[in-house]
């Protein structure tokens, strides 16, 4: 949230477009459910391995909460921003999780924001969290822009 919070004030310095995307994986209660906390842990474990390799290496990533994760993405603009949260809901939600006996298919909802559209991260963040409830409203496995 430092970094973010540094890149923030960089960006209204540069005037460049940048985002805040939240995520998480949809029904994720009912992995632990039915197959343990040891699985639902790998399965997040997983998501961030897939994550990492489908992002920029200058893109900012971490878990915000539970299955919720946090993206930063600059210098980028809304389509291509678009566009690079589809590949990393793809990346997550394409290829099987295998984890010895079990095989589960992973689907993640996205809300992105504009940094530009409000004046401090909390409130990015706030509206990018609103756009995720739109996208699990609208039934999940999507990215909506706020």
């Amino acid at each position: 949230m430092d970094l973010a919070s540094k890149q923030i004030e960089r960006i209204k310095r540069t005037g460049n477009d940048s985002y805040i995307a939240i995520f998480d994986l949809d029904h994720f209660k009912n992995i632990n459910d039915t197959y343990g906390h040891l699985i639902g842990d790998r399965v997040l474990k997983c998501t961030a391995e897939r994550v990492n390799s489908a992002i920029r290496p200058y893109d900012l990533f971490g878990r915000y909460g539970g299955e919720e994760f946090i993206l930063f993405i600059s210098d980028i603009n809304e389509t291509d921003v678009i566009n690079h949260t589809e590949r990393i809901r793809t990346a997550i939600c394409d290829t099987p999780m295998v984890f010895e006996e079990v095989k589960l298919t992973v689907s993640a909802s996205f809300g992105v924001a504009s940094v530009m559209s409000a004046d401090n991260i909390k409130d990015v963040i706030n509206l990018a969290d609103k756009a995720l409830y739109k996208a699990k409203n609208e039934g999940r496995n999507k990215v909506i822009m706020s």
